[in-house]
């Protein structure tokens, strides 16, 4: 199946910085059943206030890369070993078991060429090139390439793993010490961070008549934020995906929403300023 795809959000379809000057705190609102939902590890998905479809949407502001070959199909890399950190520790494990194939979707394009470079040799990878997408249509697609898999052949199974920056990654991982997190709980929970504070900081969305929280995928872009806000002294916090969409799905107001990442916006900043002809093509 190919998984080439047009990167482009329906939502956010200007420049983002504009969105800094309308940053403004206001007071967390959390229900009891919220409040259940923000103890790190937590997996499984509770009774859904809004529809689970209407949070993944939400996903799309978050553009993912994968390598792809020259048709546009995935290719599948091969993890004889779990990479570790200078500490010793895992970093970003995936236990690439027996008739398991593995399609890592990289946060950052620059991840995604890397990728590329260490596929360059292989048959299956001579004229790859890397393709990037929404998170919400990427999770789409890996649910059909799943079925397509298992059709194909019964014994086997896909892994798709998502993989933040380093960077955002380490960060995430201080935040969770200093708030008393072991190692061991932070490398087997923490796999893709979303950052926010406490208190949390409001932003209204474009198109948007109220304020919402803010939920970053980039820590520098949290920064950005805090220092948008006079006399800011609130706390940094970090959840890892599973449970931002956990919070997600039971937020009965729709409270929420995700700030564009770093990668989108340079996107569409690229294309801007690319001529009209280039422009055209992309």
């Amino acid at each position: 199946m190919p998984l080439d795809s047009t990167l482009h959000c329906s939502v956010y379809d200007t420049v983002f910085p504009h969105l800094l000057r309308t940053v403004t705190t206001s007071a967390l609102r959390v229900t009891a059943g919220i409040a259940g939902l923000l103890t790190l590890g937590l997996e499984a998905i509770p009774a859904l206030a809004i529809p689970e479809a209407d949070a993944i949407r939400k996903l799309e502001v978050v553009p993912v890369h994968v390598v792809v070959n020259a048709e546009g199909g995935p290719i599948f890399p091969a993890y004889d070993y779990v990479a570790l950190n200078a500490e010793g520790q895992p970093v970003f494990p995936f236990y690439q078991q027996l008739n398991q194939l593995v399609l890592p979707m990289f946060m950052t394009v620059e991840q995604a060429r890397q990728a590329q470079e260490a596929l360059e040799g292989r048959p299956d990878a001579e004229g790859s090139r890397v393709a990037s997408m929404p998170l919400n249509i990427a999770l789409e697609r890996n649910e059909r390439l799943v079925q397509e898999i298992k059709a194909k052949d019964e014994s086997r199974s896909l892994v798709t793993p998502l993989v933040p920056a380093m960077a955002d990654w380490r960060k995430a991982k201080e935040i969770l010490q200093a708030e008393g997190y072991s190692r061991q709980e932070i490398a087997r929970n923490l796999k893709v961070p979303v950052f926010l504070t406490h208190p949390p900081i409001s932003i209204t969305p474009p198109g948007a008549e109220e304020a919402k929280i803010a939920l970053f995928f980039n820590y520098r872009q949290l920064q950005q934020a805090k220092q948008a806000v006079a006399d800011f002294g609130g706390e940094d916090r970090v959840w890892d995906l599973r449970q931002a969409l956990n919070v997600l799905v039971q937020d009965e107001e729709d409270q929420y929403f995700i700030f564009p990442t770093e990668d989108l916006i340079q996107t569409f900043q690229d294309q801007q300023e690319a001529p009209p002809e280039e422009a055209a093509q992309e």
